[in-house]
């Protein structure tokens, strides 16, 4: 017989003014969400877009908690400090432009954002470590308490990057995945180890406050 899978969903945060501006914003500046993407959010709750879910995982940064709130308002949610987005030090607020005559972001650029040691910011060891105890307690719930899901982490774009890179074949087109501002992935998983075994965008809709500059689309 089949083993079930149990279904986990990844979420960004809504965007903030930072975003848009293409400023990098890790945990120094814990901005709220843009208006115009709390009522993205609004907009597909009204339509029905939004999944149910049974447990709800938030970063405790404040742009992840409003969106989690406008998302599944009324749910507790539990907060976690290892779903924050990665220190960024000495970056936090500047764009890209501004990075590049740094040989330490060029680095960071060539490698896929894995590298070791960003000025005043946490290490690539120490991001990887937590990212790795938040598959396991996805791991240890899936296991233990698969009645809990449902599972919706609220978090962020670094996170979400590693998390897909870990679950899913590195040849998937959603390994190593550049998320959009308040959308997602929706997983299936099975266990043993933990993995994916698929995956889907949440949400289609196409608006311009949706699409993210994301870090790695340097390019445009």
């Amino acid at each position: 017989m089949p083993k079930k899978t149990v279904t986990l969903y990844l979420i960004r945060h809504g965007l903030t003014k930072q975003n848009l501006a293409r400023q990098y914003q890790g945990t120094k500046f814990n901005y709220d969400i843009h208006d115009k993407s709390r009522d993205l959010i609004l907009e597909r709750r009204e339509r029905g877009d939004v999944p149910e879910i049974k447990t709800l995982w938030v970063s405790p940064l404040v742009r992840a908690k409003s969106t989690a709130t406008l998302y599944f308002p009324g749910m507790m949610q539990h907060i976690d400090p290892d779903l924050q987005e990665r220190d960024f030090g000495c970056w936090d607020g500047h764009t890209h432009e501004e990075l590049l005559a740094r040989p330490d972001y060029l680095e960071f650029l060539d490698k896929n954002c894995a590298t070791t040691e960003i000025e005043g910011g946490e290490s690539w060891n120490s991001f990887q470590e937590r990212l790795e105890r938040v598959l396991l307690a996805i791991e240890e719930l899936a296991k233990n308490a698969p009645d809990q899901f449902p599972l919706a982490l609220v978090f962020h774009g670094g996170p979400i990057f590693y998390l897909t890179y870990r679950l899913l074949p590195e040849e998937h087109p959603f390994s190593l995945y550049s998320c959009k501002g308040a959308s997602g992935l929706k997983m299936e998983l099975m266990t043993d180890p933990l993995r994916a075994v698929e995956a889907s965008e949440l949400f289609t809709d196409k608006l311009d406050i949706e699409l993210t500059p994301f870090y790695r689309n340097y390019e445009s």
